[in-house]
């Protein structure tokens, strides 16, 4: 009685050992982000952002003069669900923290990310503000004004304020960036609700390339180019080695 081995190209183990050495160099997932994506504006007068309205020099800034990243701890509190009127319903959302989008390119994009861990349970909103539109807003200017008289807590050097510099430049394209934090979590330890802990966080801009993808996504693009060209190469090397494989099955068997 003649018996029948399992066709090889039916098993697709060894084609799945062949890419399994890929994935462990899979970047990790960024888990708990909220971003916001915006252009920025045209460029604006030094002349024009020095007003004595908005001492804007005193905030943390994000930008290609200073540092695309900045690590910090944000102050968050319990969402009010009071809502009296809808301006002062923005901040109740959340406690608001300011910074500075600085020195940025006219017209390209930008992605802003917020990332948190997991551990630390957080709703955020993230609003962008022209300069004008500051300015024209008595409710941000004060909102603006609690920032300085507070600033953020720095962990570590780039969440510095920056200090006066001499530019080169008469104009710059800035946008203001508002972090509503607020936190969402339940706990049956009374200071845990009454006054919630800050919460670390980082906050990246992410310039586009040609307006198009972000800048951080350009070695995910090439890696699963590169993966994928690898497994195609693969994918075909495996099924001649599976087809000689059988053929050199058949030819036995009529063989005997």
């Amino acid at each position: 009685m003649t018996t029948h081995k399992p066709h090889p190209s039916k098993n697709p183990s060894l084609l799945l050992l062949l890419l399994l050495p890929l994935l462990a160099f899979l970047p990790p997932a960024a888990a708990n982000t909220e971003k916001v994506i915006f252009t920025a504006p045209p460029p604006t007068s030094l002349e024009t952002l020095s007003s004595p309205a908005l001492n804007y020099n005193a905030l943390p800034v994000l930008g290609p003069s200073t540092s695309f990243s900045i690590r910090t701890n944000l102050t968050r509190v319990f969402p009010s669900n009071n809502k009296e009127h809808e301006q002062a319903s923005d901040e109740q959302r959340g406690y608001p923290s300011w910074l500075v989008l600085q020195d940025l390119v006219p017209g390209q994009r930008y992605e802003l990310r917020v990332c948190w861990s997991a551990l630390e349970p957080t709703e955020f909103s993230l609003d962008i503000y022209p300069f004008n539109t500051i300015l024209s807003s008595l409710h941000l200017l004060q909102s603006l004004s609690q920032q300085h008289a507070t600033s953020l807590p720095p962990s570590n050097q780039h969440s510095q304020p920056r200090q006066n510099q001499p530019s080169t430049n008469n104009e710059t394209s800035i946008l203001f960036l508002r972090v509503l934090a607020a936190a969402d979590y339940f706990s049956h330890h009374q200071s845990l609700m009454k006054d919630p802990p800050p919460v670390l966080v980082d906050l990246i801009l992410d310039p586009y390339i040609y307006n198009v993808l972000p800048q951080s996504l350009v070695p995910t693009v090439c890696y699963l180019v590169v993966v994928g060209v690898a497994s195609w190469f693969v994918a075909r090397w495996a099924a001649r080695a599976l087809t000689a494989i059988a053929d050199s099955d058949d030819k036995g068997k009529k063989q005997n």
